[in-house]
């Protein structure tokens, strides 16, 4: 029997319908929509829990509270205070989709599994699986939970604008322990990164939001610390990367339909986030400011 289309008659319809106007105006595909509701969805209900304040919000989702939305399938969060064992995690993690909203969504508790992260990551968490219902689309996504990496100096309160309108509030990074996170990856990546999107993100946040040298250096010594990673100019280490890698980069951009919101050439990318990082690596932003593209010392 085919599937009834989803109508106004229902809380769930009128989201549904509503997120596939939205998608279509923006030019996006109705299930990546779909996909970030489920993720508001869930991080609505996190802030409703007993566990909002243990779990930091992170990457990709993040970004939009500093600079602008990314498709993304993924929740980041660091844990503090909390057990990372798989099966306690699992256990919160039904705790917090068990709580009731009125936005349509429906989470499947029993869909929920978790396993260890082991991929090539060294800093390894807890990988969650969630299955949510909203109307007749079913919706699968990932929340991971990390365990041990430092915040400096500690989480802030976000408001994370949600994409039918409102807000939610919980506990993120700041601005400058996200850069410091990108950047030390792309020093230790160097020129076998294919992390397009930590650049994009380096670069998005860098033009959406005022970040001062003196927190962005300090965030750079504890990330590089706490992995071992000897912070180098990323100019001189990716001399040569952005022309090799632009047949990837405009792969990765055409398939992430970015052509409106990032450039085309590789190349400016990397530009702009060396003009960033580097100065801080160096330790020559002290008492400086990043605001509209460039290091200015602050009045």
């Amino acid at each position: 029997m085919t599937p009834r289309r989803p109508t106004r008659d229902s809380l769930d319809g009128r989201a549904y319908l509503d997120l596939q106007n939205a998608a279509r105006r923006a030019g996006r595909d109705t299930s990546e929509y779909l996909a970030l509701y489920a993720l508001e969805g869930f991080l609505t209900r996190l802030s409703q829990s007993r566990f909002a304040h243990l779990l930091v919000l992170k990457g990709g989702v993040l970004l939009v509270a500093y600079a602008t939305r990314r498709p993304t399938r993924d929740i980041d969060l660091q844990a503090t205070g909390l057990s990372n064992e798989v099966d306690e995690v699992v256990a919160l993690t039904r705790e917090i989709v068990a709580l009731r909203r009125d936005d349509g969504l429906v989470f499947d508790p029993d869909s929920i599994t978790g396993c260890d992260i082991r991929d090539e990551d060294p800093y390894a968490g807890v990988r969650v699986s969630i299955t949510a219902q909203l109307a007749t689309a079913l919706i699968v996504f990932h929340v991971d939970v990390n365990f041990g990496d430092p915040i400096w100096p500690e989480p802030v309160r976000i408001e994370l604008p949600l994409l039918l309108g409102g807000q939610t509030s919980l506990l993120g990074y700041p601005a400058h322990m996200i850069l410091a996170e990108k950047i030390a990856t792309a020093v230790e990546r160097g020129t076998v990164n294919t992390r397009w999107r930590d650049f994009v993100g380096i670069v998005s946040i860098g033009t959406h939001t005022t970040v001062t040298g003196d927190d962005l250096r300090q965030a750079l010594c504890v990330v590089a610390a706490h992995r071992r990673v000897p912070l180098t100019p990323l100019r001189p280490l990716l001399k040569d990367f952005a022309r090799n890698a632009q047949p990837k980069w405009r792969a990765w951009r055409r398939k992430q339909r970015l052509d409106g919101t990032t450039p085309a050439d590789f190349h400016d990318l990397v530009e702009v986030c060396c003009d960033l990082a580097d100065p801080a690596i160096l330790g020559q932003v002290s008492g400086s400011t990043w605001s509209n593209g460039t290091w200015t010392p602050t009045t």
